[in-house]
């Protein structure tokens, strides 16, 4: 765009003819003519590489004189990379004509660090006769550089911690830090800065004591020294050798640990890594532990406005101030856990053998949930004696009738009654209602509307006098006068 505006400049064009051949305000050609006449050249943005993220990886490949073709196919291999051949070549040509990067020596001390990753070995023919992508699994202690090596056909959450288990088994203990690769078994997000280190992971490496420390992204610097096993397990041990089954295959892969990898003369330190694993390392390891750790499954889930989440068919109820908020599930040794940013907020028997069942802790209700019937009774009895006498002898007389099942909708219409009218006036029409039997909150209301509550309600008053005066007559001259 600068070259086109600088072109059409030169030809004689003014800013508002430019603006309109090439579509752009009339103010971007101004600020472009400008920089080019403050400047004198067009400058161009740097434009980024889709193998940028794996720099440093190709980097250190090139400098193992792998040719761009092996490291197109390793980038497929070991990454899914999505791009062609021709641009990986262009990118190692560009790295090969540029001065090479500068890196540290990282020293550890013994027991302080170990690093892990997968390395793929290619297909391992099974019992059953069918072959299957296999990998390895290698954990090196950092000092030392004595190492564990296994076999596995995938790289899950569980598969990854057992491997670990089993390498701490091999080392007798455990070290303080284990230096991990951006792997989906253990970190979750690939960030420098915030690693989210899988739950199940996290939890795993609390049990036993270590810290886990997730490497940068596509830096193979950051864990060079299990990088440089893993090439050395591939070309040594599994390298143009064929195994009849799985079985020969881990049974050859441990002879080779004891007899060949641990006991060479390491080509950086010069040093045998089980010599030096025995005399200074392995009693700086922290110990096993006791207890062993129980793989969880995870989950997730939304609270419902229920307060129960769901899981299995079955829903378990959560405290209710996290409705509508999603929370993990966590299961282990039978029981359901529900955790809310690194918070356990409920705990549950799992029900395994049955759907559709509710199981509810009533304290994840609100307390105006959770009255019981003789509370109900108790406040209402209160609020109706603060009407009045009449009003408390009504709400009696009105439990003696009703079953226990009865939710006392009568009784709280009563005392909503006080918005409108003053206690007095529904005291007396509750002793209206209670002396004619009629115990309904409609009979309360209506004697208020229609102001009838002061009238007598005493079975020994009448409205009839019973003495003579100037106006009686017989009944006899009301025949008259009506005939």
């Amino acid at each position: 765009m600068h070259t086109t505006i600088q072109t059409l400049s030169k030809k004689g064009y003014n800013k508002t003819q430019i603006a309109k051949i090439l579509e752009i305000d009339r103010k971007t050609v101004r600020r472009i003519l400008n920089e080019l006449n403050e400047k004198g050249i067009v400058e161009r943005k740097e434009t980024c590489s889709i193998l940028d993220p794996y720099k440093e990886y190709i980097q250190i490949q090139v400098t193992k004189d792998l040719k761009a073709i092996r490291i197109y196919q390793d980038l497929v291999r070991e990454f899914e990379f999505q791009g062609s051949y021709d641009t990986v070549k262009k990118y190692v040509a560009k790295i090969k004509k540029s001065p090479p990067k500068a890196y540290m020596v990282l020293h550890s001390l013994p027991g302080e660090e170990a690093q892990v990753d997968f390395g793929y070995i290619g297909t391992i023919k099974l019992p059953d006769g069918k072959y299957k992508k296999a990998w390895i699994f290698v954990m090196e202690l950092s000092y030392s550089r004595y190492m564990y090596v296994q076999i596995v056909f995938d790289q899950s959450v569980s598969t990854f911690i057992d491997c670990h288990k089993k390498a701490f088994r091999y080392f007798g203990g455990v070290p303080q830090n284990v230096k991990i690769d951006n792997l989906k078994a253990a970190v979750l997000e690939a960030d420098f800065y915030e690693p989210v280190v899988q739950r199940n992971y996290a939890a795993f490496a609390s049990h036993y004591g270590f810290a886990p420390e997730p490497c940068r992204v596509a830096t193979p610097t950051d864990k060079g020294k299990v990088e440089s096993n893993i090439k050395y397990v591939k070309d040594n041990c599994f390298k143009a050798r064929e195994f009849k089954d799985i079985d020969e295959a881990k049974a050859f892969l441990m002879e080779w640990l004891e007899t060949i990898a641990n006991v060479r003369i390491h080509g950086t330190t010069k040093k045998v890594p089980s010599e030096e694993f025995n005399s200074y390392e392995k009693e700086k390891l922290l110990p096993l532990p006791t207890e062993e750790y129980n793989i969880s499954e995870i989950t997730s889930a939304t609270v419902m406005p229920n307060c129960h989440i769901s899981y299995g068919g079955n829903y378990y109820s959560v405290p209710y101030a996290y409705i509508g908020e999603e929370v993990d599930i966590v299961i282990i040794d039978n029981l359901l856990k529900a955790i809310y940013k690194d918070k356990e907020i409920a705990l549950h028997p799992v029900e395994k053998n049955e759907k559709g069942k509710f199981f509810t802790d009533k304290n994840h209700y609100p307390d105006y949930k959770n009255i019981t019937a003789n509370e109900i009774k108790s406040r209402y009895r209160e609020k109706m004696g603060e009407i009045g006498k009449h009003a408390a002898i009504f709400f009696d007389k009105f439990l003696e009738q009703i079953d226990s099942k009865y939710n006392y909708r009568a009784i709280a219409g009563i005392i909503s009654l006080r918005k409108k009218y003053d206690n007095t006036t529904i005291d007396s029409a509750c002793h209206r209602a209670y002396m004619y039997n009629a115990l309904k909150y409609k009979t309360v209301k209506r004697i208020c509307e229609q102001g009838i509550n002061l009238l007598p309600v005493e079975t020994n008053q009448t409205y009839i006098n019973s003495e003579e005066t100037f106006l009686t007559r017989p009944l006899s001259e009301y025949s008259k006068l009506l005939n």
